[in-house]
């Protein structure tokens, strides 16, 4: 995938794992230095925008996303947030905004 710090791979790994824990219609953005071609190293940072509810049930899909990640691609640090209409929070309108929409 073009514009972006991660390779084919990672991203397909990241997309399957996504569609495994989250339902149809939900959504994943890579944000942060991985989606800036101008920066070096950093985290993977994942933005995801979800109408599971409870909030709980998304917070069990995010582990479950992190676990799924992690046992394909080897240790990584990975950082996950996770909007379910829940609020308005600054780091979702950044992450929409900078970050590139991976599903």
């Amino acid at each position: 995938m073009k514009g972006i710090r991660l390779t084919d791979h990672q991203v397909f790994v990241i997309k399957e794992a996504f569609k495994t824990c989250f339902q149809e219609g939900d959504h994943i953005w890579l944000f942060g230095s991985r989606a800036d071609l101008s920066k070096k190293g950093g985290d993977i940072d994942l933005y995801i925008e979800t109408t599971m509810q409870p909030l709980e049930k998304a917070i069990d899909a995010k582990h479950k996303l992190f676990i799924q990640i992690i046992s394909k691609l080897g240790d990584q640090r990975i950082d996950i947030v996770i909007n379910n209409n829940s609020g308005a929070h600054l780091i979702y309108k950044i992450a929409r905004e900078e970050g590139v929409q991976l599903v």
